[in-house]
């Protein structure tokens, strides 16, 4: 019986894959070139793999900056002071992130090391959100030097901790709280329980080293239309009425999160997930045609804090958006090597890539992404194909049942969407990771070098050759140069 069930599922699948309506290269700001080949920003892809080496991480900078552009003149409908600030985890790679803080764009930070990155980018004062549950001293003494926007508060003990690094600095901080709205979720602090408003009461019982100026909320992930967002904003809204009436406090801030999705990927539902994981059945397509326009999808936001504050007869505050996705996703993509066609007895091919979940693809497990053979882009989708990496594990696969023109060894994958987490989620787990380019101008930059074998060791105490290794003032320890080593 269950035999009966995943074949009809699977025929479904490969039916929806022939007809999906989200394999238009437009949607990537990419082409096909006179050869016939995909190109991107007037690049072969194929070249630029051959170039560059494989796997291949590639950085459309036109389509990077157009969708910074649109989210930029989505928010500047809002209050004064609305301002975009760039998701740091969703993908960290300074050449990339230099580009969007050039335009404007602040920083969205969850860590230690993406605050330390963002000073070194030259993110200074207002330009800086610091998220995360894992603040430690020196960052929160960094982010008060810094004089941050806001330290958003995630547990009632961070803000002992934060009034003690202020009081040691001598410097007040600019803080606020996150609400959690998620019932089973690790973070914010309670809203219905009253945590948040007891975390805000204990804030303003220290006005001498903290200012109360930011409420935050992030409830969702690759959302389509803004009703994923109205609901939360709706509570945060209550909540802003309810410190106000309590404490007498408006912020000056209202941090709606990031969340917005692309029309060109999807999560999996979680039936879609056990069917995918557990019989092999890849899920329907996204349609790009239920995207909501992300001018419109940021409107909506807009009008229902300034109409809902107004009822209140409140202030609006200044809207901070925490993009990720919506400005990355489109912006990149991952070009992998066919390395060899295996066919099982009764089974369907699998295609052995160098590229897989376990070292750079992992959202694909559960996300769905197009791909497209960049040899032959236009190709009808006419055979299913298992695809996995490289790695000595069943679980190092990348597409399961996904129907592909027909390949052969030597065929190159280009998928989609790898702007969004393939990087921050990369391993180096038995082979070093990808190097990156970007297309800038009609030319080439590399802004991240292929990892060298040397470069994976150079961690580790002691060294390869037997040296001692180097102790940096930060407590970070790196081996010292290896002889005649090549440095990424």
């Amino acid at each position: 019986m269950l035999d009966i069930v995943k074949k009809f599922l699977l025929k479904r699948s490969f039916e929806s894959q022939r007809k999906s309506r989200a394999r238009d290269l437009s949607l990537w700001d990419l082409q096909i070139n006179d050869r016939g080949r995909l190109a991107v920003g007037g690049l072969d892809a194929v070249e630029l793999l051959e170039q560059f080496g494989t796997p291949l991480l590639v950085v459309h900078h036109g389509a990077l900056i157009r969708h910074t552009r649109e989210m930029i003149d989505a928010i500047s409908a809002g209050p004064a002071g609305s301002r975009v600030f760039y998701s740091y985890k969703t993908n960290c790679i300074p050449g990339i992130l230099r580009e969007m803080h050039a335009m404007g764009v602040g920083a969205e930070v969850i860590s230690p090391y993406e605050l330390w990155l963002a000073q070194q980018l030259g993110m200074t004062g207002d330009d800086v959100i610091y998220n995360g549950v894992d603040k430690t001293d020196d960052s929160l003494d960094l982010a008060i030097r810094m004089n941050i926007a806001a330290i958003n508060v995630d547990h009632m003990s961070e803000i002992d901790r934060i009034a003690r690094v202020a009081e040691r600095r001598g410097q007040r901080a600019r803080v606020g709280v996150r609400l959690g709205l998620v019932q089973k979720a690790q973070f914010g602090l309670g809203v219905d329980d009253g945590e948040a408003l007891e975390a805000c009461r204990r804030i303003l019982a220290r006005k001498d080293v903290m200012e109360l100026r930011c409420v935050h909320f992030n409830v969702t992930s690759n959302a389509k239309r803004s009703d994923d967002h109205q609901a939360a904003l709706s509570r945060a809204l209550q909540f802003l009425g309810e410190l106000r009436g309590a404490l007498g406090v408006e912020p000056a801030i209202l941090d709606i999160g990031g969340g917005f999705g692309v029309p060109t990927t999807k999560n999996m539902s979680g039936v879609e997930y056990l069917l995918y994981r557990g019989l092999g059945v890849a899920p329907e397509p996204p349609d790009p045609a239920e995207f909501q326009p992300i001018a419109g999808y940021v409107k909506d936001l807009v009008d229902t804090v300034t109409s809902r504050t107004a009822s209140m007869g409140m202030r609006s505050p200044a809207i901070a958006v925490e993009p990720g996705r919506f400005v990355t996703s489109r912006a990149e993509l991952l070009l992998t090597s066919v390395k060899t066609i295996k066919q099982r007895p009764g089974g369907i091919p699998i295609a052995i890539t160098d590229a897989g979940r376990l070292s750079v693809t992992f959202p694909c497990d559960f996300e769905y992404h197009e791909v497209f053979v960049p040899t032959k882009p236009a190709a009808p989708v006419e055979t299913p194909y298992m695809v996995t990496g490289r790695v000595c594990t069943s679980a190092d696969w990348l597409l399961r049942n996904r129907m592909l023109p027909t390949l052969e060894a030597g065929d190159v994958l280009a998928v989609m969407d790898a702007g969004a987490y393939f990087s921050s989620y990369s391993s180096n787990f038995a082979f070093p990771r990808p190097a990156i380019v970007m297309v800038k101008n009609g030319e080439p930059i590399v802004i991240r070098n292929e990892e060298s074998f040397e470069h994976l060791v150079a961690m580790d105490s002691p060294a390869v050759d037997g040296r001692d290794v180097i102790q940096r003032g930060n407590g970070v320890v790196a081996a010292a140069a290896l002889d005649g080593a090549s440095r990424p």
